[in-house]
């Protein structure tokens, strides 16, 4: 069965953006990750490789926060990034995106599941820490001026020969 969109209680939806979200969220990129250079172009491009796929979370038509996954190499794939609006943290929105991230990236066949946080964002490593995410070491740059963790979740896979790590 494969995932599409997941109704999450009677309010809150996760499904695939569509050109009509990219204006907001990539406000909210630029918002939550000044380091990273984003306009429409780009996310279009990066939708269309079928490399990367962006879910966002609604209620109702109101964008609460989304998720952007790349698969990599081999059965890896990496978070690159996930965040949520702030007047809609605290409710659980953060939690449903990246359960269903991991349900998608499963649905793929994806055994490793990479991401960067940082150092001090206690909040979203308890989210990481819970779902099954293990810290594997410090990044070797900053990021927005702050020290990078980065954590994996091992999915498991049936194919163990094939399995390749990046670092």
């Amino acid at each position: 069965m494969k995932i599409k969109e997941k109704v999450v209680g009677k309010k809150m939806t996760v499904k695939k953006i569509d050109k009509g979200d990219y204006k907001e969220v990539i406000e909210l990129i630029k918002s939550e990750f000044p380091y990273v250079e984003f306009d429409e172009g780009k996310i279009r491009e990066r939708i269309e490789s079928n490399k990367i796929f962006l879910f966002k979370a609604v209620e109702g038509k109101k964008i609460l926060g989304f998720v952007e996954l790349e698969i990599l190499e081999g059965n890896i794939a990496r978070i690159n990034g996930l965040t949520v609006k702030p007047e809609s943290r605290n409710k659980g929105v953060a939690k449903e995106l990246l359960d269903y991230a991991i349900k998608f990236l499963k649905e793929k066949k994806i055994a490793r599941i990479l991401l960067l946080v940082k150092e001090k964002n206690a909040a979203a490593k308890k989210i990481y820490k819970e779902a099954g995410f293990s810290f594997i070491g410090m990044y070797h740059r900053e990021l927005d001026q702050a020290v990078v963790e980065e954590m994996e979740l091992d999915l498991g896979s049936e194919d163990k020969e094939n399995l390749s790590y990046v670092g």
